[in-house]
């Protein structure tokens, strides 16, 4: 009969198996946030390409056409701020260059002849009649309901309960706080081509990335929604009152949470940004209307936001960007020399 010399080993204490617990709770901690930055990088490169794909279309339009998409269509009194309705034609880049984005048989379903959201205007906003049935009682509603992945930044989430395909890369309208006819290579009913563009492609901004709306005024999303500081201003002295704006402060204005809600129309807060203001500060307008807008590029990205370039080169550019260096990224003309990292 064998016998052992030494005792049997026992089973697992508890004090052991707490211990155990912890230090793989202590592991899973550590390794969380590095999981998080990789699969955070991976989203950056991501956005980086749908707007380096956005860049290649670009050049393609223009080998087309000869002249770069406009940034928003025109109003039925032409070129102005006014309210939009159902007759204008406030058609966005993104709309002109889905033919260059593989996105033809979604081109082919939209009636360029009528308004966007046709026979409404301003996207339907508040239609709940619309919202339940938007493919039949909107023109475009086939069209506008399609969600293109090459306009959404797999870093920003969807609150939005539009029922329209939603966007998060936006046309540079320019530096100045003009909403519509701004200094940029997409401004209202434009017709830019690279011959226009005298600060040279690389050193000027065609497309950047903005976050989606929060859909709610509960509260204040200072990346995604826009405060309306309606007042008499001039451009100075509005830049100086947006930028002073927190998320705080900035929440106890009237608002606007539908960012984003739409890649179908050219409307400022939906398709096109300035850099009157540096990446990820609190956006603004004045009133009802754009004659004053201040709509800074934003992600939820660290520290900064992708952008393409005239030249079709994407580069991540910080929130501490020098504001006139910024400023002079958002012109086609104006004759700076500026670099960034």
């Amino acid at each position: 009969m064998a016998s052992f010399s030494g005792p049997m080993r026992s089973a697992m204490t508890l004090i052991e198996l707490l211990v155990v617990m912890a230090i793989v709770g202590v592991l899973v901690a550590l390794l969380f946030p590095a999981v998080q930055m990789a699969r955070e990088s991976v989203r950056r490169v991501q956005c980086a390409n749908n707007l380096k794909q956005i860049g290649l279309a670009l050049h393609a339009y223009h080998d087309t056409h000869r002249v770069l998409p406009f940034g928003c269509g025109a109003d039925r009194d032409v070129v102005t701020s006014s309210i939009g309705d159902a007759d204008d034609r406030r058609y966005s880049a993104h709309s002109q260059l889905l033919p260059f984005l593989e996105q033809r048989p979604v081109h082919a379903l939209i009636d360029f002849r009528v308004a966007p959201f046709h026979p409404y205007g301003n996207a339907a906003m508040g239609r709940p009649e619309v919202y339940a049935d938007p493919e039949t009682l909107v023109v475009n509603g086939a069209a506008a309901v399609i969600e293109i992945a090459v306009f959404l930044c797999p870093s920003d989430g969807n609150r939005l309960e539009s029922p329209w395909g939603p966007n998060n890369y936006r046309s540079c309208n320019g530096s100045t706080w003009s909403g519509r006819s701004g200094d940029g290579m997409f401004g209202q009913y434009s017709r830019i081509s690279f011959a226009d563009i005298k600060d040279g492609l690389s050193q000027t901004a065609a497309f950047s990335e903005r976050v989606k709306g929060s859909w709610t005024h509960n509260w204040f999303d200072p990346l995604g929604d826009l405060a309306d500081l309606a007042g008499i201003w001039t451009e100075e002295t509005f830049r100086s009152a947006c930028e002073m704006l927190t998320p705080q402060s900035a929440g106890t204005y009237p608002q606007n949470a539908d960012g984003g809600q739409t890649w179908l129309e050219g409307n400022m807060n939906w398709t096109r940004y300035n850099h009157l203001l540096p990446p990820n500060r609190v956006a603004c307008k004045n009133g009802l209307t754009w004659d004053g807008v201040a709509m800074p590029a934003s992600s939820r990205h660290v520290r900064g936001v992708n952008v393409v370039f005239g030249d079709g080169a994407v580069r991540f550019v910080a929130d501490n960007v020098d504001q006139a260096v910024w400023a002079a990224l958002g012109t086609i003309a104006g004759a700076e020399t500026v670099t960034i990292d």
